[in-house]
């Protein structure tokens, strides 16, 4: 497997043989934005050809992972095109299996896992990230050093070299005669310090800013306070979402090697959440690229695209599904054909108890008596996952079922390519489909196996619930 990590300060290539094998990493420099176009192709291409060396010949790997600061603002922007990356991984590493990412999933696989909670990832820039119990993912900052990544590496360097400026006008408020000495070894003369627009410079001054700090200095405690305050902000508007388990972790290298910045954060973030519990991380955001390409080679269909986070390449050619909920399984399913002049106004789902399907499901005395329970859901937006609520939590699915045999995100009713389809969320009982007037089902859906539905499909879940599928015309009242 290879995992590779693209930060503001130097990317770092990793590959994990099998056991007993040797590992290999490999450094290199950091990715920019040269002309309007972004240089992590050159910069990825650059590592595999360093690995190629030290390998000894053209490698063949698994599946290989990316993840790299500012991929959501660069993809946006125009100035990255994944496609491009995936082609280098594919040419210089021969995989099939490929993923490109932001640094905040990495970072969150690599602190979390797949456990639950919430990470605050801090370098060069700044982002908090989540995940829910029903899949969905939020996220805090992380915007880039133009609007945001407020807290970063890259924020406390300008700050501090704004306090060095203002001790050599000789002013008084904000001002740091402890940085100046430091702030003209690392950028230069004072007229040059205008000039400064490199976000890794910015950000390698940071230490500076924290040793300065740690020794006394008033106007660098500010600056780490303010910074501290809004980094605990952050991971506090992620932990606030429905779902989101109160677990923290903090990683990235700004953290990793201040201490005492890190415990500023911690603080400011237990003043306002006594419940969190704080946990070490298991690891980096570069184990995080790695835990991704795991993934990736042991369950491919369980790896989907999510926009704007991360890019998924399974096989010879990019995938068109630009889903907005991850972790979602799509695998390859063969869509039957519309009736002609078919232009229903509406679609919904019959949700009933099934007597017949709970008699090999569950006792017979846990099935709600016939009716009870009974409901008509319309099929409106594009998405709707079915569950089970969890109210102690506030969390509860588009389209909730009190049956105890269904998971907390267990499928997902989505319209896609012009209708209706079901996919099952790795549930634990499984979903299984049943066409109008066929048997019950007998075999599951595969986790990430899409069925498009047709009127009068029936979708069983959990132990008595059913779902069929119905085309709403004018004369259905």
């Amino acid at each position: 497997m290879a995992g590779v990590d693209i930060g503001g300060t130097g990317s770092r290539l990793r590959v994990s043989a099998a056991p007993g094998g040797r590992s290999y990493e490999v450094t290199g420099p950091p990715a920019g934005v040269v002309g309007g176009r972004s240089t992590v192709p050159e910069v990825v291409r650059g590592l595999c050809r360093g690995f190629a060396a030290e390998f000894g010949g053209r490698p063949r790997v698994s599946a290989a992972a990316v993840g790299m600061r500012g991929f959501r603002s660069q993809t946006q922007a125009g100035t990255l095109d994944p496609h491009h990356v995936h082609d280098v991984l594919a040419e210089e590493l021969r995989t099939s299996a490929t993923a490109v990412a932001s640094d905040a999933v990495t970072a969150h696989l690599g602190a979390l896992g797949s456990g639950p909670g919430a990470t605050l990832a801090v370098g060069t820039g700044a982002v908090a990230v989540a995940c829910d119990d029903v899949g969905r993912w939020h996220l805090a900052d992380g915007m880039g050093p133009h609007v945001g990544d407020n807290g970063g590496g890259a924020w406390i360097g300008r700050r501090g070299l704004d306090a060095a400026a203002r001790a050599m006008d000789g002013r008084r408020m904000g001002a740091s005669a402890a940085l100046v000495q430091a702030a003209e070894q690392h950028f230069g003369r004072r007229e040059r310090w205008t000039s400064v627009t490199d976000v890794s410079q910015f950000a390698g001054f940071a230490p500076e800013v924290i040793q300065a700090a740690g020794r006394g200095d008033l106007a660098c405690r500010e600056i780490l306070d303010e910074a501290a305050r809004s980094l605990a902000d952050g991971l506090c508007a992620v932990l606030s979402h429905p779902g989101v388990e109160p677990v923290a972790v903090t990683t990235g290298k700004l953290l990793t090697h201040a201490p005492m910045f890190r415990s500023m954060v911690l603080q400011h973030l237990l003043e306002k959440r006594a419940d969190v519990r704080v946990q070490p991380s298991a690891g980096m955001p570069l184990d995080g690229a790695l835990h991704l390409a795991r993934m990736l080679a042991a369950h491919p269909v369980v790896v989907q695209e999510h926009v704007p986070l991360l890019a998924v390449r399974i096989g010879a050619g990019p995938r068109l599904d630009d889903s907005i909920t991850m972790p979602k399984v799509v695998l390859p399913a063969v869509r039957p054909l519309p009736a002609q002049d078919r232009s229903p106004s509406a679609w919904a789902l019959e949700v009933r108890s099934d007597h017949e399907w709970s008699a090999d499901q569950v006792r017979s005395d846990g099935v709600p008596q016939p009716g009870a329970g009974d409901a008509v859901v319309p099929l409106t937006g594009e998405r709707l996952v079915v569950g089970r609520a969890s109210r102690s939590r506030g969390v509860v699915p588009d389209i909730v079922c009190e049956d105890t045999g269904v998971s907390r995100r267990h499928c997902e009713i989505a319209w896609v390519e012009g209708g209706w389809s079901v996919i099952d969320l790795g549930s634990a009982n499984g979903t299984y489909v049943a066409a109008r007037g066929d048997d019950l089902p007998t075999v599951p859906l595969r986790p990430g196996e899409r069925r498009w539905l047709a009127d009068g499909d029936r979708v069983y879940v959990g132990g008595w619930t059913c779902l069929t599928a119905r085309v709403v015309t004018a004369n259905v009242r």
